[in-house]
């Protein structure tokens, strides 16, 4: 059995000396400050039993071997301080401050235990070889002590416990929660095996502890995606980027969130972490319109921030885990551009309704024609009011009636009203019948009909449905425009008459 605890003593070793490179080629990084002391310590402890076992000096192997009592207690400090670095937390100074004492107390203990015999029953001058140190009595504060160890050490599993629990839904802490477990149950029993069952000249409690550190080193430094986003040298460029982005695992769990969108938007990290992107898109729907092909139709996003959404995938070396950064590029002030130029080339500035642009690809866009209705309005005698009162007079007809034709049709949600041409308007409608065609024709002649000629707008309507005879929209314009010209024929030279002799007598002649 001592063979057998020889061979795990060595590999224990190996396994301290392992970490203890990785990290010091990355040791300007200031996060997990205090599992890099860990493992520095472990380390430290590593080459003191490789002085206690080949030194031939009495001194030596003595306070070689006391230094476990204070580093023991050290080792469950810096597990919890790891701790509670790893779930961001802040590490309470109170707390900070007793341990430090305490470890301070430890080592002037450890060092005066010749005179004390307080850790260990045992004088430098009684011993022989470095196995007197395992086979001598404990001394009066070793149970303390060792239950201070222990306590610490417990807490610092707990906290870590406790915190994977609430993060069981990131699927990276599901291997994280696995490893613990194992690592934990492999702890209680090394040192149930060196205080119940065997006695042997190797400290098992350096065995767990180094076990344990190496776990915490695999956990927080193998498998942290963001710490080797950060260790690799991507978090610099991360931190310079002006676009926002989220970083996910490859099931879209949110692992990582830019400081910027957290601050814009008010969100704190730990809401966000471990859940779905898209609960992210829900949380700021009222805010923020998230797109991948820009959309000019919904008048309400002009006044939300407009990102643009692109997705890489990523895996970093030396990781199982693979990613998606989502990169969100403001493009807010691009789009609000987009949208004035797409007014400016789909609505008539003159009226404010759609322009011929804009019905001409809406018409090339429909495909069914069952329960299409078009109307067709043209207004009389525009150019005489031109010629003879001045385009502000032309202005005021062609406004007056764009403000009719969105008070006639207003309750209508299935419409599009332009127009499309300098006197020329088309008002497209579907899921009317004939009655209420009619209707519509009736109340848009009453709306612009006035006694007064001045408030009048004299129109022509004409209105036509799709037939089992169309085969195009096209054809049903046609049949509204003839319409529309028949009534022309008969009204508009009667008002253009009834115009010009207004004018004469007023005696309002502009040109």
């Amino acid at each position: 059995m001592q063979v057998f605890f020889e061979i795990v003593l060595l590999i224990t070793a190996f396994l301290s000396v392992i970490p203890a490179i990785k990290i010091f080629k990355n040791r300007r990084d200031k996060k997990y400050t205090c599992l890099k002391v860990l493992i520095f310590s472990t380390f430290f402890w590593t080459l003191l039993i490789l002085l206690e076992r080949i030194s031939s000096s009495q001194f030596l192997i003595y306070y070689a071997g006391m230094m476990r009592y204070p580093l023991k207690l050290l080792f469950a400090s810096l597990m919890l301080c790891t701790i509670f670095q790893y779930v961001e937390y802040q590490f309470p100074k109170l707390l900070k401050g007793v341990l430090f004492i305490f470890v301070i107390v430890d080592f002037t203990i450890a060092l005066t235990n010749t005179q004390t015999l307080l850790f260990l029953n045992l004088e430098v001058n009684q011993l022989s070889s470095f196995n007197d140190l395992y086979q001598a009595q404990n001394g009066s504060l070793f149970i303390y002590h060792l239950i201070l160890s222990y306590v610490i050490a417990v807490l610092a599993i707990v906290l870590l416990f406790i915190f994977l629990t609430k993060q069981k839904g990131v699927r990276q802490y599901k291997e994280i929660t696995r490893t613990l477990a194992l690592s934990t149950a492999a702890v209680l029993v090394i040192n149930l095996l060196q205080h119940m069952i065997y006695i042997v000249n190797i400290d098992l409690t350096y065995v767990s502890l180094v076990l344990f550190a190496y776990m915490l080193y695999d956990v927080i430094y193998k498998k942290d995606m963001i710490f080797n986003l950060r260790t690799s040298g991507r978090s610099e460029i991360l931190a310079n980027m002006r676009e926002m982005y989220v970083l996910t695992d490859h099931e879209k769990s949110i692992v990582e969130v830019s400081p910027l969108l957290l601050d814009k938007y008010n969100l704190s990290f730990e809401e966000v972490v471990g859940k779905p992107f898209n609960f992210v898109v829900e949380k700021l729907k009222d805010k923020v319109t998230l797109y991948s092909e820009y959309d000019m139709t919904e008048d309400d996003y002009q006044y939300k921030d407009h990102y643009h959404l692109r997705e890489k995938d990523f895996k970093l070396k030396g990781m199982n885990e693979s990613g998606h950064m989502i990169l969100l590029y403001d493009e807010t002030q691009v789009y609000h551009l987009l949208r004035e130029l797409n007014h400016l080339s789909n609505y008539d500035a003159m009226t404010g309704l759609n322009n011929r642009n804009y019905i001409e690809h809406k018409i090339s866009e429909i495909k069914i024609l069952d329960g299409l209705s078009i109307f067709s309005i043209d207004i009389n005698g525009l150019k005489i009011n031109n010629d003879y009162l001045g385009h502000e007079r032309g202005d005021y007809l062609l406004k007056s009636l764009a403000k009719h034709l969105k008070t006639v049709f207003k309750n209508l949600k299935d419409k599009e009203i332009a127009r499309i041409g300098g006197d020329e308007f088309i008002v497209m409608v579907k899921g009317l019948k004939e009655s209420e065609l009619k209707q519509k024709q009736k109340e848009l002649l009453e709306i612009c009909n006035n006694k007064d000629i001045m408030e009048r707008i004299s129109i022509s309507v004409g209105y036509a449905s799709t037939s089992e005879d169309d085969a195009s929209i096209y054809q049903i314009i046609q049949k509204a425009d003839i319409l529309m010209y028949q009534m022309k024929d008969k009204v508009s030279k009667l008002y253009q008459q009834e115009m010009i002799a207004y004018i004469k007598l007023q005696d309002k002649f502009m040109r």
